[in-house]
């Protein structure tokens, strides 16, 4: 038998195998409309209130859509949205499909807090909660 750390002579060499990345399969799945049954539901907030999805549900609805385990998903949305805050705080325009492009139109400090007044723009996207003119916009276009 050997003694560790020696070399023994007429050994087979063995090759390791290049370890590949493993392929990551991503359904396409629409979460549009897919409140988890903890939300609240849209008829009891107020009416002027429209219901303010917040970043522990939004965890809910990508483990729901995806089947992921929630900690990976938090840990990557976390990293994820901390780029994105950070890209948009230099001034750098996204371009998120199928979000959608998105641009700083005015930046400004305000009490120790940086307020980002973006533009998002979707094409060809179906929202389905408003079908007439968005409120504070002109009917006829676009207010740039």
């Amino acid at each position: 038998m050997a003694k560790p750390n020696t070399v023994v002579p007429n050994a087979k060499k063995t090759r390791t195998a290049a370890i590949k990345p493993a392929t990551v399969i991503v359904p396409t799945v629409s979460v549009q409309g897919a409140a988890s049954a903890d939300a609240p539901k849209l008829a009891n907030a107020g009416a002027d209130q429209p219901h303010m999805l917040k970043k522990q549900e939004l965890v809910e609805r990508i483990v729901k859509a995806t089947g992921v385990k929630k900690k990976d998903v938090k840990l990557i949305l976390e990293a994820s949205l901390g780029v994105l805050g950070d890209a948009l705080s230099a001034g750098e325009e996204l371009n998120v499909p199928p979000l959608g492009k998105m641009k700083v139109n005015r930046q400004k400090a305000e009490g120790g807090t940086e307020v980002l007044i973006l533009k998002l723009r979707r094409s060809g996207a179906k929202t389905g909660l408003h079908d007439g003119p968005k409120e504070g916009l002109a009917a006829g276009g676009d207010n740039d």
